[in-house]
């Protein structure tokens, strides 16, 4: 984990992590800083050691404040993680495709009282309002998944305000 996550995430009443850990190590500094939830994905459980990725829940929900959030690493089974992997090769456009059919995956399988989606999968940041919901992934950070993505290494970060409006941003690292 670079160190400049952990100061950028100074300050958080709650860290979320939508999958595929490098490592269940960070998970401990990053309980330090706020309270953390996270989920487990699909690339890098079987390099784990002690606990790891398969050990934690496939989803989170979470009430916070006026907002119910609802946390997934997005590809729901192992057969729709490969073909989201497989009908990715070599595209340019891949990655964002991807971030589109999660989308509307996750719209049809999601809690009926979540108006906020969190989800990695394609490590590519996205920010996507539909039907009153805000689907959002936050990025990646770890330099494998940043080489898929195409984009540099960031954290997404969601404000929720006292109103139930809610904002966004990505913090690059």
């Amino acid at each position: 984990m670079p160190p400049q996550v952990y100061d950028l995430l100074g300050g958080s009443d709650l860290i979320l992590h939508a999958g595929d850990l490098e490592t269940p190590d960070i998970l401990p500094p990053l309980q330090a800083i706020a309270p953390t939830y996270a989920v487990r994905g699909n690339l890098h459980w079987q390099f784990s050691t002690g606990m790891h990725d398969q050990d934690l829940p496939l989803c989170v929900t979470l009430r916070v404040g006026r907002h119910v959030i609802w946390m997934t690493h997005g590809h729901i089974s192992l057969a729709r993680s490969l073909m989201d992997k497989v009908t990715g090769i070599g595209m340019q456009h891949s990655l964002a495709a991807i971030n589109q059919k999660l989308i509307a995956r996750l719209a049809r399988l999601k809690p009926p009282e979540a108006d906020i989606v969190i989800f990695g999968h394609s490590h590519l940041s996205c920010a996507v309002r539909l039907n009153g919901t805000l689907y959002f992934n936050p990025g990646a950070i770890s330099a494998s998944a940043v080489e898929r993505s195409r984009e540099g290494p960031r954290i997404g970060r969601l404000m929720l305000r006292d109103d139930g409006g809610v904002e966004y941003e990505w913090r690059e690292i």
